[in-house]
């Protein structure tokens, strides 16, 4: 009888000692959990930051298409003098292509900014999803602490009801 009073308290004291422990590895578990969860929100923010309002008229892509529209331009503009001098052409002539030539490099930065727009429509796009994705895994994340949150109490409900159950109250010699 005695013995089984021992080994009913040891079974106590080993499952409370369990619960205990498990509860502090949960604990640092779920600190980590949200120090990485909180270390991708700031990565998403700061790469939607830096791609929604970087300047894309100032990125080399569109840079190097407006270097080589004003390259064209200088050039055909060098024609357009020589062909001028050449030939006597009116000076509304050369107005007329002049107009051109700025309607053209008018054309590049109106594509340029509509490029810059959908660009932003797709980024705004993508952080949405990111940060969707990132809510879902933390709702996921709750509801699997809440069931072992849930399983634990009833597991150490258990373990308390066995070992009250293996103890012969007022029967002990």
């Amino acid at each position: 009888m005695i013995l089984s009073s021992i080994i009913g308290g040891a079974s106590a004291a080993m499952g409370l000692a369990s619960g205990v422990k498990g509860m502090f590895d949960a604990q640092r578990s779920a600190r980590k959990q949200r120090k990485l969860l909180n270390e991708a929100k700031a990565s998403e923010s700061a790469w939607y930051k830096r791609n929604y309002y970087g300047d894309y008229m100032n990125s080399s892509m569109a840079r190097a298409a407006l270097k080589r529209v004003e390259k064209t331009l200088h050039a055909r503009s060098k024609q357009n003098r020589g062909y001028s001098a050449v030939n006597g052409a009116t000076p509304e002539l050369e107005l007329a292509r002049n107009r051109q030539s700025v309607e053209q490099l008018g054309n590049v930065a109106t594509g340029l900014a509509a490029q810059d727009s959908a660009n932003k429509s797709r980024i705004d796009a993508i952080h949405q999803q990111n940060m969707s994705s990132l809510r879902n895994n933390q709702l996921q994340d709750l509801r699997m602490q809440e069931q072992s949150g849930v399983q634990a109490s009833e597991q150490g409900f258990d373990l308390l009801n066995n070992a009250l159950l293996g103890v012969n109250w007022g029967k002990e010699k």
